[in-house]
């Protein structure tokens, strides 16, 4: 990626001083043919589920050029981990930001779920934006809500492609269980990292 000037910006924020037509029109212009419903959300879902509070988007942004070089969205969740499968420390981190179920051995968390994430492929290769330094911009609205409202654990789920969870794993989650939709017939990893 070339040297940008990059800035993440609320949606909401975005949407009061573009206006919603403006604004669905810059985001149909976002592309993402690796990911389908990466491509979906933006375009179709992201403004009204920000509006009902549901979860809310943050546009990357190139601030010289007003580019949207890519996205990634917020929202919380109520995630439970099986104990059995955590090591010792992992449990005693855990335990500052959940409660443990005794009977069960479960530990019940209210963590940020970081519920999509990423970027721009209708952008040449060279003004692409790469996933360290999203994930970067991720870390940095996390920890301003984190000194605002508290919390310490980000939750995913992501598909189960051995590169995006290579991904992750280099970003320090931790892989902990993993779901089949069947909605859309796919297997998913769960992660969990602390802030």
């Amino acid at each position: 990626m070339k040297n940008m000037n990059v800035g993440v910006t609320n949606i909401l924020d975005e949407l009061e001083i573009s206006g919603e037509l403006n604004l669905k029109k810059d985001l149909s212009l976002f592309s993402c043919k690796l990911n389908p419903e990466i491509e979906k959300f933006i375009r179709e879902k992201a403004i009204d589920f920000a509006k009902q509070k549901l979860s809310i988007t943050y546009l990357i942004v190139d601030l010289d050029n007003g580019t949207i070089l890519g996205y990634f969205t917020l929202t919380h969740k109520s995630v439970i981990l099986n104990g059995e499968g955590l090591s010792r420390t992992f449990q005693k981190k855990l335990t500052k930001y959940s409660r443990l179920d005794k009977d069960t051995g479960n530990y019940v968390v209210s963590a940020f779920l970081l519920a999509q994430f990423g970027k721009n492929y209708a952008l040449e290769a060279d003004m692409r934006i790469n996933g360290k330094q999203m994930m970067k911009l991720v870390n940095d609205v996390l920890l301003d809500v984190q000194r605002r409202i508290g919390g310490g654990v980000l939750y995913l789920d992501c598909e189960d492609e051995p590169k995006l969870k290579n991904f992750y794993v280099e970003e320090h989650f931790k892989e902990f269980s993993d779901r089949f939709s069947s909605e859309d017939k796919r297997k998913y990893t769960q992660f969990i990292r602390f802030l």
